[in-house]
């Protein structure tokens, strides 16, 4: 067996300058909760307070064991890179790589996370041509729709909040005008890495726990006012529901499209799956806080939500149920909660599009043009898309029943499987020491995500 780096391929595995893993955790937890998370509340509504939690675990530890995977998949990626660059671009096969007593000679540093291996460039070495280019058509769906998805909600949320503008004394629509300007703002920031976006990163993180937080009170202040869900009429387990509930959660952890450019650049990976699970738990627990608020609150209300109307039934999206509050400055705040989250998460997803697409381009003389309009394709054509215009529910339906499903579960779980079994079989040997190794490592658990997926 041999390994070659394409030469077709320009395939860029720099890190770029590095991050703490305090930085690591703020960029994950951005990626993870999107407008998304403010569905929830109303699959809670629906299938009841201890189907939802219990949905909501199941998801979060699927989704936590496939990040695992990517991970594990990445460390494999990085030996084998390593391994080839010693070997002047050939990887022979290394099975003679042991002692007589059948311990691996393959340092555990040779799996050292150190080069950029975008899921593309793992799905060319460990699944072969056809895998990769299954890939990339699900990769692209995904993440062109997510991106339109995007384009349309956050100047539709700003739309709700200044429905129009005044030019020459003439009323316009102001969507068109707040699109142009998300555009203006999230173009450019699509140019650089995600090193290049800290410090809006921590603005927003900021943003959306201010958010979070406010959202949370004043569901409880309604409570403690006596003007709750009474318990005994709280739904709390409604079989029926399940199929909203899923709907609205199957998502809800979803950041493994990009964990390859965030995993990459921290400084001390030392644990780095301990730090995912962190992760996991601090977005569980905003998850259950504010739907179980949500449902306590709002559950029993059947008023439609308007700018008059509060308290009301609770919304598709969380935000809208306080359109009405009588705080204005309050109630603006929280409309517009979906523009501080995706205005963030657009720059983080392009970068990561833009970053695969290069795989597919043949080496250019000048990579740094290349980069340039590849992420002017990746960030501008789903504004192009939301110009177009405003219904996305195709995109929608077409990007998380199908796409979604295969990034999160189907592809980690193959890339794994593929790569223990080039690492164990045909390359180091069965006793080689991955020190990046799921905690999900019996194939056991990849059956189970491949039969959960089915």
């Amino acid at each position: 067996l041999v390994f070659r780096k394409s030469d077709e391929m320009a395939v860029d595995t720099s890190t770029g300058s590095t991050y703490s893993r305090g930085t690591a955790i703020v960029y994950i937890f951005n990626l993870i909760v999107g407008v998304g998370a403010l569905a929830l509340p109303t699959g809670f509504d629906q299938a009841g307070l201890v189907l939802g939690i219990l949905f909501l675990f199941f998801i979060a530890f699927l989704s936590y064991i496939t990040a695992t995977w990517i991970i594990e998949s990445q460390a494999i990626a990085n030996a084998i890179l390593s391994q080839s660059e010693l070997e002047k671009e050939t990887l022979p096969l290394l099975m003679d790589s042991v002692n007589e007593s059948g311990k691996s000679l393959v340092p555990p540093d040779r799996f050292e996370i150190k080069k950029r291996t975008e899921i593309s460039l793992m799905a060319d070495m460990f699944l072969g041509t056809r895998g990769r280019n299954i890939f990339y058509v699900v990769l692209v769906i995904y993440l062109f729709g997510d991106l339109a998805i995007y384009a349309v909600t956050v100047p539709q949320s700003l739309n709700k909040v200044i429905p129009h503008i005044t030019i020459h004394g003439h009323q316009s629509d102001s969507y068109y005008l707040f699109l142009a300007i998300f555009a203006l703002i999230v173009v450019p920031l699509s140019m650089f890495n995600f090193q290049k976006t800290k410090y809006l990163q921590l603005a927003t993180l900021g943003l959306r726990n201010a958010s979070f937080f406010m959202m949370v009170i004043l569901g409880i202040i309604f409570i403690a006012q006596g003007k709750g869900t009474p318990v005994k009429d709280l739904p709390w387990f409604n079989i029926k529901g399940l199929p909203a509930m899923f709907g609205v959660s199957i998502y809800s952890f979803m950041c493994h499209h990009s964990l390859p450019s965030i995993i990459t650049p921290i400084s001390n990976k030392t644990g780095i799956q301990k730090l995912m699970l962190l992760d996991f738990v601090l977005v569980l627990a905003a998850y259950v806080i504010l739907c179980v608020s949500a449902l306590v609150a709002f559950g029993g209300q059947n008023e439609e939500c308007s700018a008059t109307v509060f308290p009301c039934s609770i919304q598709p999206l969380y935000t809208y149920n306080f359109v009405g509050y009588s705080v204005k400055s309050i109630a603006d705040f929280l409309v517009l909660y979906p523009v501080f989250t995706l205005t963030t998460n657009y720059p983080l997803i392009a970068i990561t599009l833009r970053n695969n697409l290069m795989l597919l381009i043949p080496k250019t003389k000048n990579p740094l043009l290349l980069q340039i309009g590849l992420s002017l394709l990746a960030s501008l054509t789903p504004i192009a898309i939301a110009f177009a215009t405003r219904d996305v529910s195709i995109l929608v339906s077409v990007t998380g029943s199908y796409a979604g499903l295969g990034i999160q579960l189907i592809i980690p779980a193959l890339l794994v499987y593929a790569s223990r079994r080039l690492t164990t079989e045909k390359l180091f040997g069965k006793n080689v020491y991955n020190p990046y190794t799921s905690y999900f490592s019996h194939v056991y658990w990849v059956w189970f995500i491949w039969a959960i997926s089915g």
